[in-house]
């Protein structure tokens, strides 16, 4: 017999068990497992104890008064949600224009960007002669 705790189908096997919906020979072999074993027996013992817990009646208007709160949970969060979005829309317009002028109209002066092209060209320029350098005279 393999142990319950630690079979896959151990809980199904233990439901089945308890429902005694099982044929008598698996019956007859789960009964002495159930008896051989501390962490099977504990098992059976807390499943048999949940079929005698008295489930409480349900009171009347109990749908209605849950609806009720979830509709007025639904209509705080939604209040915070508008709350919180309401800004976004002209934030988004403000981000987009600003973009678009710094696409059009980079920071700084046309002059600057001569200037660092050209340092781009000299450092281009240093290193080619610093390869130079470096590469064997007999060729």
């Amino acid at each position: 017999m393999i142990c319950l705790s630690r079979n896959e189908q151990g809980a199904e096997l233990l439901s089945s068990y308890l429902a005694k919906t099982l044929d008598a020979a698996r019956t007859a072999e789960l009964d002495r497992h159930i008896r051989e074993c501390a962490d099977c027996r504990g098992l059976a013992m807390v499943w048999e104890r949940l079929d005698e817990f008295a489930v409480p009646e349900v009171t009347p208007g109990f749908d209605a008064r849950l609806y009720a709160r979830i509709a007025r949970e639904e209509a705080r969060v939604l209040g915070w949600r508008k709350w919180l979005w309401r800004p976004v829309a002209p934030l988004a317009a403000a981000a987009a224009v600003v973009a678009a002028v710094l696409i059009v109209h980079p920071f700084g002066s046309p002059d600057a960007a001569k200037q660092a092209s050209k340092t781009e060209i000299e450092q281009v320029a240093q290193a080619v002669d610093d390869l130079d350098l470096l590469t064997p005279i007999d060729r």
